[in-house]
């Protein structure tokens, strides 16, 4: 498969910066990009976390033409997808969205900066176990590219209510339960009308077999410099040099 992408606008993001072509990572070498950023170069992770908060948050709000007195609820693991989709919601809250949050464990089994932003949500109030029946966005923050094998249990359960819903969902970095990879489900899988990739696309997401489950793709600039990709020999630089938030077509 080519590792590069096309990028060209539309509705609702034709306002977002387009360019030629962006290259795209496996698992294993995003994985690596993370440990250089966090562990060498000296970047905390609960910064990039913010970043790629914000752009969840700001892609939501695109998507739905502002988020005034709308009503976003997320899907939550115990991940570090888990807690960018808690911090998007404290975003999209202090915008005027009402917002709530379904957690696919106990709080105490949360990643230590999933269970921060969990307990910032707890202190402004937002609501646990919140109902999707009128919600008109949910955020899918249950698994990340880190998948092992299929989903299981409540988080399983969670993506088929997703599905079921008929709501709108947009997955954060990749849509639970596609392989990262090769873009095949591993199992039941969130079907996204938006996927906000971060930092680079997963190579599953541009595979032609994975459309129907990925949606909208847009790629977000969390923060991780050129340096921490280049001796993966992956070429970031200038990248969002026009935006922090481009669309991807496929």
């Amino acid at each position: 498969m080519d590792d590069h992408v096309e990028i060209r606008p539309a509705e609702p993001f034709d306002d977002l910066p387009t360019l030629g072509d962006v290259p795209a990572a496996t698992a294993a070498q995003m994985a690596e990009a993370d440990r250089i950023a966090s562990e060498e170069l000296g970047i905390p992770l609960e910064l990039l976390m913010e970043n790629a908060s914000h752009q969840i948050a700001v892609a939501a709000r695109t998507f739905l033409g502002g988020v005034a007195n709308r009503r976003i609820v997320a899907f939550v693991g115990s991940g570090n997808n888990g807690g960018d989709a808690l911090g998007a919601l404290r975003h999209l809250s202090g915008w005027g969205a009402t917002v709530g949050a379904v957690l696919s464990g106990r709080a105490e089994r949360l990643r230590p900066l999933a269970r921060r932003q969990h307990d910032i949500l707890a202190n402004l109030g937002v609501p646990r176990d919140a109902a999707v029946d009128d919600a008109d966005l949910v955020i899918d923050g249950l698994l990340g590219y880190s998948v092992a094998g299929p989903p299981r249990d409540a988080v399983a359960d969670l993506i088929r209510a997703a599905n079921a819903s008929r709501l709108p969902v947009l997955a954060v970095d990749i849509p639970s339960g596609l392989h990262p990879d090769t873009g095949e489900p591993l199992g039941v899988t969130i079907r996204a009308a938006l996927t906000v990739t971060l930092a680079l696309p997963k190579r599953g997401l541009v595979a032609t077999r994975s459309r129907a489950l990925v949606g909208e793709l847009l790629l977000a600039d969390i923060g991780i410099p050129p340096q921490a990709f280049d001796r993966l020999t992956i070429e970031t630089r200038g990248l969002f040099e026009r935006g922090d938030l481009v669309r991807i077509i496929r």
